[in-house]
């Protein structure tokens, strides 16, 4: 998604002001009249502070991300950057002290892709790289060329640091030429690339050609050729392919892969800056027990991103936990009216009232709601564009026999039962080994490897 064409350097300035609403006015003072057509000014802080009230921006990072829609605004979107070199302050909150970046989006009313972008965004800014070199900027010239660069996807110079010791690329090189010729004898469509095993992507596009590759990394990549796409996926843990069938499980359902394609997996060891290992996937054979047919993989009315981002969460609650403690929780994503009749709210549900943009999983600033949210017993229910319903719901369906592996508990049970009594995907964390199993029509896939 080019983001870049939303921002300007007269648009990327130096705040005087510590409190958000006089920063946000500062700020806004940047945008000429005919881009934010007939709207007061006041009007949009009054906003912007509102829902800032209703749900914080601020990411740990040192970055304030408000941002609202604006009724006739001129452009789909408009991008304005402030370097808040003293802090900001809000409500007494001591989190907004330690801001360094306030990045302001404001949206025409009619743009569809509000959340995508705001997610987009998120990623952009807190890149490693880009925050370091965004938030350790010494003035407002190399501030603003930090901002373009993290916009650009990084420097020529950045890309360059990428190439590390000679003797690794060459090592890298042979075993990549290596890999295409296994992947060409083993009939691959695809080469998937475990970019994690680079601090930065290795210069390599230039043995795999015209190959299709698909390239998963935790981090959002600085660079890659166009032809590239790129799968984002959280590892578990530092396995060589820990991120495999997340990453193939998120392939699919975005249509990146096919169910009859066989795929060349490249890795190695985290950071390393090293190629050691190639394997081949059937994903045919590897994911039999779910592959009923591309088409069901999820419900008609399910969007890819959504299942992609509660993978994402769940991933995160699967590594981290919460308050150093192991965290178990089941995400029920898919059609609300068939699933409502198995349900049970066990509290008062924690979402309703609130507007559906400002709890959608999709918001970048959902994420810690839902892990505080994961503490309590019972199911998230998500509706199939993202938007959460309940949170704290009981699952309870007719009987019938299971068919689970021992060991599993009532949680996989709950998880196993509504996928079967309704056109739905449901996600569990373990709360004893970590492992994140999905569920689909009574089907069990486990997306990632037990913790260890």
């Amino acid at each position: 998604m080019n983001l870049k064409r939303y921002l300007s350097k007269p648009r990327i300035t130096e705040l005087t002001k510590t409190d958000l609403a006089s920063a946000a006015a500062e700020m806004l003072a940047t945008v000429p009249d005919s881009i934010l057509g007939t709207v007061d000014r006041k009007t949009i802080v009054a906003n912007l502070i509102e829902k800032e009230k209703s749900i914080s921006t601020y990411l740990d990072d040192g970055i304030c991300m408000p941002h609202t829609r604006v009724a006739g605004l001129k452009q789909k979107y408009v991008f304005i950057v402030g370097r808040a070199p003293n802090g900001i302050s809000f409500g007494g909150m001591e989190d907004y002290n330690n801001t360094k970046v306030v990045f302001m989006m404001l949206s025409n009313e009619k743009a569809d892709d509000y959340l995508s972008v705001l997610t987009s965004l998120a990623k952009t800014l807190t890149a490693e790289e880009s925050l370091s070199s965004i938030t350790q900027a010494k003035d407002l010239t190399s501030f603003r060329n930090a901002v373009i660069a993290a916009f650009d996807g990084g420097s020529k110079q950045n890309c360059a640091k990428g190439a590390a010791k000679r003797k690794e690329e060459k090592v890298n090189e042979i075993i990549m030429r290596s890999a295409l010729k296994i992947s060409k004898t083993a009939k691959c469509s695809t080469i998937m690339l475990f970019g994690d095993a680079f601090s930065q992507t290795p210069d390599i596009p230039a043995v795999l050609g015209d190959t299709k590759v698909v390239l998963v990394s935790e981090k959002a990549p600085h660079f890659m050729p166009a032809k590239w796409q790129h799968i984002s996926i959280k590892a578990i843990s530092d396995m060589r392919f820990s991120q495999l069938k997340s990453a193939v499980m998120v392939g699919l359902t975005r249509g990146i892969l096919e169910t009859k394609e066989k795929i060349c997996c490249v890795a190695g060891v985290r950071d390393s800056d090293q190629i050691d290992t190639v394997i081949i996937l059937d994903i045919e054979k590897e994911f039999s027990n779910l592959l009923i047919g591309q088409k069901n993989m999820l419900p008609d009315d399910v969007e890819p991103e959504v299942v992609e981002r509660v993978i994402d969460i769940a991933t995160e609650l699967s590594v981290e936990g919460r308050e150093g403690k192991p965290v178990g929780c089941i995400f029920v994503i898919g059609n609300i009216d068939e699933i409502k009749p198995h349900l049970k709210q066990l509290i008062l549900n924690p979402f309703f009232g609130y507007k559906p943009e400002d709890r959608n999983v999709l918001n970048p600033f959902m994420d810690e709601t839902v892990k505080e949210y994961s503490l309590i017993d019972g199911a998230f229910i998500i509706d199939g564009s993202g938007i959460m319903e309940a949170a704290g719901a009981l699952i309870h369906t007719p009987d019938f026999k299971l068919q689970l592996p021992g060991g599993l508990g009532a949680r996989h049970a709950a998880a196993y039962a509504i996928s079967l009594m309704a056109d739905c995907v449901s996600i569990v964390v373990s709360s004893s080994t970590g492992q994140i199993t999905l569920f689909r029509k009574g089907q069990m896939l486990p997306i990632t490897d037990k913790r260890r």
